[in-house]
């Protein structure tokens, strides 16, 4: 493999669309073709692909991302910067949170920084005994807020800031209290309970998940009178297929 690591993926029978961090020597810290093929990877999924499981490699699920900042010495502007630095992170994440499927993300050892943002942004969010939430952007003396922006409708206030200030590292039953993961499990079962999820999932149409995907997604910025003619659209169009009959394929 080479050092700018790779993005696996491949679509199962059931369903699933199977995406790895696939550079596991280096604790799958993403390169820049890294966040491109993962980008790729969310935005564009195979059209029978039901919904998503994301996981890393090895024994971490993600420790970071290689640095985009400027060699020290260098001179660059504030605009500079933000080209270079946020806003090329930014429009990832936005394109991981606009997926149209459900995401179940996995994390065993590390998820830092972006891994961190990475795994929050998840539908189902699934952490074992080793799992190890962080923050670690203040140790250098910058300000996370590219992955705080990530993360600011996913996690408490409190628990957000104090990963943050803190600079503390959340494990799997932490995370689940702040709202970071959806359930905490001894380490050999987290394969267990990602094919429970698969199994239940697999159940549903794709219009279903798709219909419940969009309401996740619109929920913490949309009103109730929003939510509310959302919800009776949606429910009633996702559960109107049952009803409509298929055409007989020897009448045509």
């Amino acid at each position: 493999m080479s050092d700018d690591g790779s993005i696996a993926t491949r679509l199962a029978d059931d369903g699933c669309f199977e995406v790895t961090l696939d550079r596991p020597d280096e604790g799958n810290i993403l390169t820049h073709a890294m966040t491109d093929a993962l980008a790729a990877a969310f935005a564009a999924p195979p059209a029978s692909a039901r919904f998503v499981l994301l996981t890393g490699a090895g024994d971490d699920f993600c420790a970071g991302r290689v640095s985009p900042m400027p060699k020290p010495g260098a001179t660059m502007t504030p605009e500079g910067l933000r080209a270079r630095v946020a806003d090329p992170v930014l429009s990832f994440y936005e394109t991981l949170r606009r997926t149209p499927l459900p995401v179940i993300v996995a994390v065993r050892g590390r998820a830092h920084g972006v891994g961190c943002a990475l795994a929050g942004l998840g539908d189902v969010i699934l952490a074992d005994a080793t799992a190890d939430f962080r923050i670690p952007e203040m140790n250098r003396d910058i300000p996370p807020l590219l992955v705080g922006t990530a993360l600011a409708d996913r996690v408490s206030r409190a628990g957000l800031a104090r990963m943050i200030l803190g600079r503390e590292t959340v494990d799997a039953a932490g995370a689940v209290a702040i709202g970071l993961a959806s359930e905490a499990c001894p380490a050999g079962e987290l394969e267990g309970r990602i094919g429970v999820y698969r199994e239940a999932l697999a159940q549903n149409s794709a219009t279903v998940l798709a219909t419940v995907k969009r309401f996740l997604t619109m929920a913490p910025d949309a009103g109730f009178a929003t939510l509310r003619e959302y919800a009776a659209t949606a429910n009633s169009a996702a559960s109107a297929e049952r009803f409509i009959p298929k055409p007989d394929p020897e009448e045509s």
